[in-house]
Formats: structure tokens, C-alpha cells, sequence
């Protein structure tokens, strides 16, 4: 990827956990079914809409695809291994970037989970925010994430579909 001839105009490392009040088991199983409807998730108008293809138990491809102003849309792939029951791995290629993201959840009590994601984010555009402005990004999805799992968890629904 990087090292085919793409110029890197920043490299961002950082960690984030949350702590999510659901068990370990139900977190995982939420935080991994990636779906085709993952967009009603998201906070931008117009949705992103997802194409999501399996190709094992432990593997999976997604493409985003996001409206933008311009002809052409955002696209970015996601290419997931999944380790069960803790752990997932997601390369991502886009435009703007290319980026890893290794999860792991660890056991907190019952009902509380610990997530922590480690993010490596490497920008082939000369425009790429500030390595805050990225930490304000990411905890703010998550944020979003986290409240979601623990409101399914509350209201009894499976954390599947």
C-alpha cells in the first residue's frame, strides 16, 4: 500500500479505550456483526451506505461508499480478521489514508468491558488533521458506539441484528 509510491504526509499513532457497561461476550458479538445497515449508525446526511462480503468466519471485506458535493463519491475498504472471542483487526485503504486498528476487549466485572483500540493512521494527502483533532474523532465515534451496545444491552435485545 504505503510502500508502492505513495508519499506518507503524517504518521498518527493512538490509544483509546472505553469502557462499555455490557459483558465481554455481548460486546464482542455487537462490535463485530458488520452489516450491509450499518449507515443508520452513522451521523452524516446522507448515510453511508455499506457493502459488506464475507469470506469466512474470520474474515470479511467492507466498502463504504459516502455522497460527497463532488461526481464521485468517498470510497474507502475495510479488510477484518476477527479473533474470538477478544480481539479484531482492521486494515483500511481510502483516499486520504491508510490505516490499522487492532481491538481488544478484556473483562472488567459481569456487566462491564474494556475496550481498547490501537490505531495507526498513515496520510497520503498533504491536508490531514491534527493528531488531536483525529483522538476528538475517534472518542467521539466511540463514544456514539459504546451508548448503542449498552442501550441494546439494557433494553434485552440480542446483540445480533
Amino acid at each position: 500500500m504505503v510502500g508502492n509510491g505513495h508519499r506518507v504526509y503524517s504518521t498518527q499513532a493512538l490509544r483509546v479505550t472505553k469502557v462499555i457497561a455490557a459483558p465481554l461476550p455481548y460486546v464482542y458479538t455487537w462490535c463485530t456483526d458488520y452489516r450491509s445497515d450499518d449507515g443508520k449508525l452513522s451521523k452524516r446526511r446522507p448515510r453511508i451506505r455499506y457493502r459488506v462480503l464475507r469470506l469466512s468466519p474470520r474474515r470479511l471485506v467492507r466498502v463504504r461508499v459516502a455522497p460527497r458535493g463532488r461526481e464521485e463519491p468517498y470510497v474507502a475498504v475495510d479488510v477484518l480478521r476477527f479473533d474470538p472471542p477478544r480481539a479484531w483487526h482492521t486494515d483500511q485503504i481510502d483516499e486520504d489514508d491508510r490505516m490499522t486498528i487492532d481491538y481488544q476487549l478484556s473483562r472488567l466485572g459481569p456487566r462491564r468491558t474494556r475496550l481498547v483500540l490501537r490505531i495507526t493512521e498513515r496520510y497520503v494527502t498533504p491536508k490531514f488533521p491534527t493528531p488531536a483533532e483525529t483522538r476528538r474523532r475517534v472518542n467521539a465515534t466511540w463514544d456514539r458506539l459504546a451508548a448503542a451496545v449498552e442501550t441494546r444491552y439494557r433494553s434485552g435485545r440480542p446483540a445480533l441484528g
